[in-house]
């Protein structure tokens, strides 16, 4: 039994804002030491999934320079490995992909001369872990030609996912896409394992979505079955779902901690994190490399941040190399990679909320002026220079 897998990982991820202007959505940084491409990756490599093929398109340069040849999940092998595929000029025209369904059909060579049994299909900007084996195992048993992961999910988060419904047979028996209300409890987890050949004859077909020009004819044929999934899962499709998913791990981190299913991901060498005696850090995630003269509180500090003395840092996300200059003060913000801060600028002015609908965000690269104030709810770009008062 061989299986192959494709990550999708061309999404632009508009609803994360600044975050994906200079970047894919699965190159994210996540949770002080990871980008969201982690979780798939080290989810194949724990798996025994060897042969990886990741469909990139939007902004992949960081996701390429993150990958590399594979080494930190034990990809870079004579045999195997990861590979990523990006559109490409066939001698006629230019074709981006035109869907998750078109990108596996501008591939369908390298299906087709695989002789892998199944194909397992993810979407690469979740946060999950899983040993894939436990779906190939269920799905062959099923004798279904394809099988999708679901997860029973507050109703209230229902309006953001794909649902489904499964009958007593795990057979998926319905599917809506962000429904308004629905009475179907589980989610889409965007996991599909197809047989290899049943996959071939149906991209035959030409189709541009895997769910609707796809999967949804097969399941209204009762063609697909359903695997259940019962641990920590969460789809990082949007800047507040991606701020609530990043302070959960302040709670509870313990399914980052299994060690059966181990994370991997590329990091600089970097020196211990630094603690100086005017320091105070409570209930926060801090990477290596951080120099902290000031307070942290609730937070995650990625690697390479430099704190000065004075800053009041509470609720936020600060990722690698940023500098935060004395007496700043920064409240339910995400600050991307090497911004500065300078001298008493206060960032999330008045900032009360918690769940996402508040964060202020600073683009990559900005430098904030000092005595400059900016408000809640604030998007400032990349590379800005800001020396006025945005409130």
């Amino acid at each position: 039994m061989k299986v192959i897998s494709f990550i999708l990982a061309g999404g632009s991820g508009k609803e994360l804002g600044v975050l994906t202007r200079h970047r894919a959505k699965t190159a994210i940084p996540f949770g002080g030491r990871y980008r969201l491409i982690d979780f798939c990756l080290s989810n194949c490599a724990n798996s025994g999934v060897k042969d990886i093929f990741v469909l990139a398109q939007y902004n992949p340069k960081s996701l390429i320079n993150h990958i590399g040849m594979g080494k930190p999940w034990d990809l870079d092998r004579k045999t195997g490995g990861v590979y990523i595929l990006q559109p490409s000029y066939n001698g006629e025209i230019a074709q981006w992909y035109k869907g998750t369904a078109d990108a596996l059909l501008q591939n369908l060579d390298l299906i087709s001369d695989s002789d892998a049994d199944y194909v397992l299909i993810l979407s690469g900007d979740q946060v999950y872990t899983m040993n894939y084996q436990n779906i190939i195992n269920q799905h062959i048993e099923s004798s279904k030609p394809v099988t999708i992961a679901f997860k029973e999910i507050d109703p209230s988060m229902n309006q953001s996912l794909g649902m489904l419904s499964v009958n007593d047979s795990r057979v998926i028996t319905g599917f809506v896409e962000k429904p308004r209300s629905s009475n179907y409890k589980y989610a889409f987890m965007g996991i599909y394992l197809f047989n290899r050949e049943y996959l071939i004859k149906s991209l035959y077909n030409k189709p541009r979505d895997l769910v609707f020009d796809l999967l949804m004819p097969q399941i209204e044929d009762r063609m697909v079955g359903g695997y259940e999934f019962k641990s920590f899962w969460q789809d990082v499709g949007s800047l507040s779902v991606y701020y609530r998913t990043s302070m959960g791990l302040l709670e509870d981190r313990s399914f980052l901690l299994d060690k059966d299913l181990p994370m991997f991901t590329r990091n600089k060498e970097l020196a211990p994190s630094r603690f100086l005696s005017e320091s105070n850090v409570t209930n926060s995630i801090l990477g290596s490399g951080c120099t902290i003269s000031g307070n942290v509180e609730n937070s995650i500090i990625f690697p390479g941040v430099y704190i000065s003395e004075g800053v009041s840092i509470e609720d936020s996300i600060i990722l690698p190399f940023s500098k935060i200059n004395r007496n700043a003060v920064i409240k339910s913000a995400v600050i991307d990679k090497m911004v500065k801060v300078e001298e008493d600028v206060i960032i999330g002015v008045d900032t009360d909320d918690s769940s996402g609908g508040f964060i202020t965000t600073i683009g990559k690269g900005s430098k904030i002026k000092k005595n400059t104030k900016i408000g809640k709810g604030t998007m400032v770009e990349p590379e800005s220079i800001v020396s006025e008062d945005l409130v």
